[in-house]
């Protein structure tokens, strides 16, 4: 038996006060009265024997020596040290992430519902385990570290809030897995809406946070820490989200952007959701879509909008009984966009291609750095190459690179140049929603085949041209590709039409997403820390209930993004953070097979007793009282 706050024991020198007074007790003196009736009809004490009057005050004595001995073990906090696998030690592993912040139709968020369980769970304890506390969305955070102040870690639990983040499990599993090596035997609780994969369980078992280094310090022989999960999740979720935003200049259309927008329903809802889709241009309608949903599916679409720079440009989903706010609103600035800078390098410029260039030369969305193959290698690298009639060697993997009519192969590029041309009068497209054919009619090109391309499995084909593809995009080795098999001076109708200019345009822009010039267009996500200009940071939030305007100070010039929303740093340079997450809108639902919020701590590994002995020996200590209350006033103890 040991005791977590001994030094409360000193206390029991509380002990010799009634001790004092029972030794030191006034003695009775004899009194002449004139009669004694009365007095032998007030109490039965005079007609008992003195040893039981003696023996009465010696137990009362004892009923209060025990009422101090009972208060002052509850404030020492006994306990019993256990044996056997007794665990020392738990973790507590809690689902910080966006999925958390579901609302049933109580109004209680899933981490509410945690948070219940946990603080019921955890007072059912003994007080002598030692706790840690590990909250995670993107990123996994120790809240509290190999402690015994139970109160310190309910008070830590109920000042989790949930964030807007995609949640990476299997980083804080590391983590707490290395909590629980340093005081073994131990369990580890996880309280989340969704369990552990079991790659996400394979990586918390078998690597760290490197990949390199193993996850927890195990000692041979010794037990691996037993995990148990607490499902929290809805019975029947309800949602859909915004899981794909993107904006892009449209090719040949000046102050014109073409907005992509991805809506993902949960797969387990339980019916299709009737959904709609608005889109806002400085709080004034541009646009209304309405659609149905099933459960688990997506669409995609796209919006044109026409605006300038700085113009705030908000997309709103909303359907009934929807569980999760954060991911139904997408918050973006119209950017000014750099002109990307293209190499065109052609061995027989053909004149069309030069015409579909120049196009885009007018509306200033590009720059042309026209050459020939002598100019090959280029000391000033361009955002995209374009390589017409002609293909270097060696081939170039540091940009994604627009392909012409190629007359061999190269690199990733498989071609073989045919001796006659061979003309279709239509092409048929084999992904029409592929965003190089954005915009492009299809069904009114013709076209001249002048190449055979032997597609790889990098590659998707665009066009078919009869049983051969003549248009092809992908990526090899991180890099994009659009390689073409015809010449357009040679193709009836296609030069002659948009399609051929737009085509080109779509091809450049799809070529350099991943540029620096267009990086600006590209949404951050909660959770990511980026650099911004040093000063106050203005926000336009979306709390997943209503927008609103709040101020953070970036003095280092870098910023932890915590919220979904649109900001403007001090030198005006606005960006977007958006939760854009499949896997957060994908609310799941209770799992049958996982453990209960409300199931017992009878399962699995037995723990120590004594952990409620302190309010065992306070309720003994009222009841002694009582007792001792009941037998002075029923038969004179005293």
């Amino acid at each position: 038996m040991t005791f977590l706050h001994s030094q409360y024991l000193h206390l029991l020198w509380l002990g010799l006060i009634p001790v004092a007074l029972w030794l030191f007790r006034r003695k009775a003196k004899r009194v002449q009265v004139s009669t004694l009736l009365f007095f032998r009809t007030l109490a039965r004490e005079h007609q008992e024997s003195a040893w039981l009057r003696r023996l009465k005050k010696i137990f009362s004595l004892l009923l209060t020596l025990l009422v101090i001995l009972l208060a002052v073990l509850a404030l020492a906090r006994p306990f019993r040290e256990g044996g056997g696998d007794t665990p020392k030690s738990l973790v507590v592993l809690l689902d910080c992430s966006a999925s958390m912040d579901a609302k049933d139709a109580d109004g209680k968020t899933r981490l509410d519902v945690a948070k219940e369980v946990l603080r019921d769970r955890l007072n059912a304890l003994p007080e002598n385990i030692i706790t840690s506390l590990v909250v995670y969305g993107s990123e996994a955070e120790v809240m509290q570290s190999r402690s015994t102040n139970r109160r310190e870690l309910l008070r830590m639990i109920d000042q989790a809030q949930a964030v807007p983040e995609e949640d990476h499990p299997e980083e804080a599993l590391v983590v707490a897995r290395r909590l629980a090596a340093l005081d073994a035997p131990a369990e580890i609780w996880y309280a989340s809406d969704r369990a552990f994969s079991k790659e996400e369980a394979a990586s918390g078992l078998g690597a760290g946070v490197d990949g390199d280094a193993p996850a927890a310090a195990i000692k041979p022989g010794e037990a691996e820490p037993r995990q148990r999960f607490i499902d929290v999740a809805l019975k029947e979720p309800l949602n859909a989200g915004i899981t794909g935003f993107q904006i892009r200049p449209a090719p040949l259309a000046r102050n014109r952007f073409d907005v992509f927008v991805e809506v993902s329903a949960s797969s387990a809802n339980k019916a299709p959701m009737e959904i709609t889709l608005e889109a806002r241009l400085d709080g004034n309608p541009r646009g209304l879509r309405e659609f149905e949903l099933k459960p688990g599916e997506s669409t995609r679409i796209i919006l044109p909008v026409e605006g300038g720079r700085g113009q705030r440009l908000e997309m709103e989903m909303r359907s009934a009984n929807d569980c999760l706010g954060w991911d139904n609103v997408v918050l973006a600035a119209l950017p000014e966009t750099k002109p990307l800078v293209v190499a065109w390098l052609a061995e027989s410029p053909d004149p069309f291609v030069e015409l579909a260039l120049t196009s885009l030369l007018a509306e200033e969305r590009i720059q042309i750095l026209k050459g020939g193959v002598k100019d090959w290698p280029m000391k000033e690298k361009p955002d995209v190459y374009v390589f017409e009639n002609w293909l270097p060697t060696p081939w170039p993997t540091d940009r994604p690179a627009l392909v012409l009519n190629p007359p061999r192969s190269e690199g990733p590029i498989h071609a073989k140049k045919l001796e006659r041309a061979v003309p279709y009068d239509a092409v048929r497209a084999v992904q029409p929603e592929h965003p190089v054919l954005f915009r492009v009619t299809s069904n009114r090109a013709a076209v001249t085949q002048t190449t055979v391309l032997n597609v790889s499995d990098t590659l998707e084909t665009l066009w078919m041209a009869g049983n051969e593809p003549v248009l092809a995009a992908g990526e090899a080795g991180g890099q994009r590709l659009v390689v073409t098999a015809f010449q357009p001076s040679r193709s009836e109708q296609l030069a002659l039409l948009s399609a051929f200019p737009l085509l080109v345009g779509n091809a450049i822009y799809w070529c350099a997403e991943q540029a620096e010039t267009l990086a600006s267009l590209q949404p951050h996500h909660p959770g990511e820390v980026i650099p911004v200009a040093p000063g106050i940071v203005k926000w336009r939030v979306w709390d997943g209930v209503s927008i609103h305007d709040v101020s953070q100070e970036a003095g280092s010039g870098w910023m932890d993004l915590s919220y979904v929303g649109l900001f403007e740093d001090s030198k005006g340079r606005a960006q977007s953070s958006l939760l854009l997450s499949m896997r957060e809108t994908d609310i799941p639902s209770v799992n049958a097979d996982a453990t209960a919020p409300d199931a017992s701590n009878d399962k699995g590994v037995k723990w120590a007793g004594g952990g409620n002995w302190s309010t065992t020996l306070l309720w003994l200590a009222l009841g002694i009282l009582l007792l001792e209350s009941w037998l002075f006033h029923r038969h004179a103890v005293y």
